[in-house]
Formats: C-alpha cells, sequence, structure tokens
C-alpha cells in the first residue's frame, strides 16, 4: 500500500479580525462610551462655533455704523468746542482766533 501525507493543516483563524473571549465586555463598552463622547463633543463645539459665527455677521455691520456715527459725533465736537471759544472770545472783549482747520 502507498501511503500518502497527509495535507498539511494550515491554521487561518489568525488571519482574520475577531473578538475573542479574553476582551472584557468594560474595554468594549468604555471605547464606544469614549467614542460618542468625543462626537458628542465635536457637535456640542460645532453649535457654540456656528452660534458665534452669526453673533459675528450681526456684529460686524453695526461695527462698521459705530465707526461712522464716532466720526459724526467727532465733527460735531469740533463745531461745539469752536463755538465755546467764540463765546468765550466775546466774553472777553477780544477778537475771535483763526479756525484751525
Amino acid at each position: 500500500m502507498n501511503q500518502t501525507e497527509p495535507a498539511p493543516v494550515i491554521d487561518r483563524s489568525d488571519e482574520q479580525w475577531h473578538v475573542d473571549r479574553k476582551v472584557p465586555i468594560a474595554l468594549i463598552v468604555t471605547l464606544f462610551m469614549q467614542t460618542g463622547g468625543f462626537v458628542w463633543f465635536g457637535a456640542k463645539v460645532d453649535a457654540r462655533v456656528e452660534a458665534l459665527e452669526k453673533q459675528y455677521s450681526v456684529a460686524a455691520p453695526t461695527a462698521t455704523e459705530q465707526g461712522t456715527r464716532l466720526t459724526r459725533v467727532e465733527t460735531k465736537l469740533e463745531a461745539v468746542q469752536d463755538g465755546i471759544s467764540e463765546i468765550k472770545s466775546i466774553l472777553r472783549k477780544e477778537p475771535p482766533l483763526p479756525k484751525n482747520r
């Protein structure tokens, strides 16, 4: 009788990913909770950034308008200062000072 050698047995069980019974359930739950926490934190940060962007878009035109108003107020203040100096010179009976403009 011819005895042929049996085909070699190749263990391919380690070639595919699998969860072994040695991995505790607590570790798996912890990883899922951490992942969920990171996703939740990212969503909260995104919402806060979006709210700040909306506030900035509302406030940006206001800043420009405030600059324009400030310029007008400064111009009016200069006119009031000129008027006060004229009033002072009249009260002192001195000729008015020439304007610096």
